[in-house]
């Protein structure tokens, strides 16, 4: 495992946007994506983070129905009145309502221990088309003779498939998937349009609209698009953890609930993007070598632990810091590392700090998808700062060939 420096291809903007991928740079001029270098791997290794991604899923399926059989939801920041919904959908969760997609972040150095995974994006993962088309199309410009842990496109088309087995009328124009998030926002507008394309090579009637525009029509007891069309199954790139918030967003949970609507994620991933499931996970599996002690509070930890606290329903990189615990299991001094963010009154969970793969001052950490319980992909961010964030460097990388 090593990180590369790279020329980067004459005239690289122009190539991201010609594959519809304008969001290669940040609105001050800074890189967003950079392949002024690239992270190569052995076989060997890239097999070993997908294998550490497939059991770290394995128990967090196991973890979230531990949460569900003894109801432990305000564990992980959830509102029992949540439960129903996300009981419904658990009992599904092998047919009408399977997981789509999610990412985990490992941390990993390659030189001997296991990858520890840090968190799980099980809902709203970013990061996608940079990691399934713009760094697959940056491989056959610069290494077409290379391979790369990348079947994420195709990983998907086959959980769109898989749905459409389980809701045969998806593939006529009575019943369409309605993708949904905030609008204007062409970030995320992007990513809905790429996954509502592959939905359709999927062979699946697809509309998207804002997500704000959805309304419940009292008369028909059905939620309405922006044209006054029944909702009946709805992508949203939108947290759960926000819409229990909110009206329309609690109408949708009981929606939910009672099999008026069908979600994608459906509402059991909520227990699975909350930061809580580790706590939960080093509980359940004390010492496991793909886990990191992870806890609810800090008085576990020894004296002179270094500790990284965070919100348990924060979101890129947000109200994180890592600091060395005293005796009385406070933060002894000022943080190594912190940054800032909305995420100040939504409860903690900390876990023990481990060092990020580091190569000329950029600390990386590496984004391993998962389509449904299967790796598919590695994505890779870099920062600077101990602590990867919203603007942190998406860089390419490789199998070296053997």
């Amino acid at each position: 495992m090593e990180r590369i420096r790279t020329a980067p291809r004459p005239h690289w903007q122009a190539k991201l946007e010609e594959i519809g991928f304008p969001f290669h740079t940040e609105a001050d001029g800074t890189a967003y994506w950079d392949e002024s270098a690239h992270w190569r791997f052995s076989l060997a290794e890239i097999e070993t983070l997908e294998a550490a991604a497939e059991e770290v899923y394995r128990l967090c399926e196991e973890a979230v129905g531990h949460v569900v059989t003894r109801g432990l939801y305000e564990a992980v920041g959830l509102p029992r009145w949540a439960a129903p919904a996300i009981e419904a959908s658990w009992a599904e969760r092998d047919g009408r309502d399977m997981a789509l997609y999610a990412r985990f972040d490992f941390a990993w150095d390659g030189k001997g221990g296991p990858p520890k995974a840090l968190e799980l994006n099980a809902e709203t993962p970013t990061s996608l088309y940079e990691t399934a088309v713009a760094q697959w199309c940056w491989l056959q410009d610069v290494h077409p003779d290379a391979d790369q842990f990348n079947s994420l496109e195709e990983a998907l088309v086959e959980r769109w498939q898989a749905r459409k087995q389980a809701f045969p009328a998806l593939a006529s124009q009575a019943e369409a998937v309605h993708f949904a998030c905030l609008m204007p926002h062409p970030e995320d507008e992007a990513t809905i349009a790429y996954l509502q394309t592959l939905a359709l090579r999927a062979g699946m009637t697809t509309k998207a609209m804002p997500i704000q525009s959805i309304r419940y029509d009292d008369a028909s007891g059905h939620f309405l698009d922006d044209a006054g069309l029944p909702i009946r199954h709805l992508m949203k790139l939108y947290p759960w953890d926000w819409m229990i918030r909110e009206t329309t967003g609690r109408e949708l949970v009981t929606a939910a609930a009672q099999g008026r609507i069908r979600m994608i994620e459906p509402a059991w991933k909520m227990v699975m993007a909350s930061k809580g499931l580790f706590a939960l996970l080093w509980a359940l599996n004390p010492g496991h070598p793909n886990l990191l002690p992870t806890a609810l509070d800090r008085s576990g930890f020894p004296a002179g632990s270094t500790v990284v606290a965070k919100p348990l329903l924060g979101r890129e990189g947000s109200n994180v810091s890592i600091a060395t615990l005293d005796a009385a299991g406070f933060p002894a001094g000022q943080p190594i590392a912190q940054t800032e963010g909305p995420y100040v009154d939504d409860g903690w969970v900390y876990q023990a700090y481990t060092p990020l793969a580091e190569s000329d001052g950029n600390h990386a950490v590496f984004g391993v998808w998962m389509a449904g319980d299967k790796a598919c992909g590695l994505g890779i961010r870099e920062d600077r700062a101990l602590i990867t964030g919203n603007t942190s460097r998406f860089v390419p990388h490789l199998i070296a060939p053997e």
